[in-house]
């Protein structure tokens, strides 16, 4: 194996330790999905009417150990919503004008629709969702498990100062509008909705909790389009990000199609990379 020809020819001891974190992932990641063929096969001949006693005398297993195979699993990938039992959708709250009295707080429509697509993924997981709701320039705890925030820096300015500890993406603002900037470039990228066409850009990753005992996953767009694109793009590639990111604080940015006539959310894609910083702390 290269791999392990590599770990055992680095002399540096800091080196080594990481090299071998990072070899250990891909192979519990191989092994995953390594399961994942072998139970489908299984599944398979079940399907094609085979008992748990013929199965077992064709591949040389026990019945027994052939029902532990057929159990359902707990998928690792479940960590990128929750290390527990339970989502914490936080959800911006705005003061809008009503004609019979003064202002009342409000939550938009997409951002309900937003805590519903996250949801949804949560229950492929066994994982339980409360909403939470966040007014305009207040503060949210963010020393949580399972945190999920979709409210932008125009709302709660306080994440400005969070989100500049990303080194690779963060949200700005110029005298022409709000745009998500890719720092590594310095390219400016803007709502396909400044130019009439239907989409929007979302900001998606995990941020530090202030307390160092964790992450907590972020997806706001420039517009709310953008947010339920992110949402879409994390639920299309929740195993894949996690593989790729395990262990280490990640962001990315995600653009998607939006008609305005349905609401419905399509096609979300990454328009700058998947980029892994910092590895986090073992607890």
């Amino acid at each position: 194996m290269d791999e392990l020809e590599r770990l055992r020819a680095l002399e540096d001891p800091v080196e080594q330790f990481i090299y071998a974190g990072d070899v250990l992932n891909a192979l519990d990641a191989a092994i995953t999905e390594v399961g994942d063929v072998r139970r489908a096969a299984l599944d398979k001949m079940r399907q094609d009417g085979m008992t748990l006693a013929q199965i077992a005398d064709r591949v040389g297993l026990s019945v027994a150990r052939l029902s532990q195979l057929g159990a359902p699993r707990r998928r690792p990938e479940r960590v990128v919503l929750s290390t527990g039992d339970t989502v914490h959708v936080v959800l911006p709250v705005e003061q809008a004008p009503y004609p019979e009295g003064p202002q009342r707080p409000v939550v938009h429509e997409s951002d309900i629709a937003f805590r519903d697509d996250i949801q949804r993924l949560a229950l492929e997981f066994g994982l339980e969702t409360k909403t939470e709701h966040l007014p305009a320039g207040e503060y949210v705890d963010l020393n949580r498990d399972g945190l999920v925030v979709t409210c932008g820096p125009r709302q709660s300015p306080w994440l400005t100062q969070i989100l500049a500890s990303d080194s690779a993406y963060g949200f700005e603002r110029d005298d022409e509008s709000w745009y998500l900037l890719d720092k590594a470039s310095g390219e400016k990228l803007r709502s396909p909705r400044h130019r009439d066409e239907g989409g929007d850009l979302a900001y998606l990753g995990t941020l530090p909790r202030p307390d160092g005992k964790g992450t907590w996953l972020y997806c706001a767009g420039i517009h709310a389009p953008g947010s339920r694109g992110g949402a879409l793009y994390l639920a299309e590639n929740i195993a894949k990000l996690y593989r790729e990111t395990r262990n280490h604080l990640w962001s990315c940015l995600v653009q998607c199609d939006y008609d305005p006539k349905t609401q419905e959310i399509s096609n979300a894609r990454l328009v700058a990379p998947v980029r892994r910083r910092e590895r986090l702390r073992q607890r």
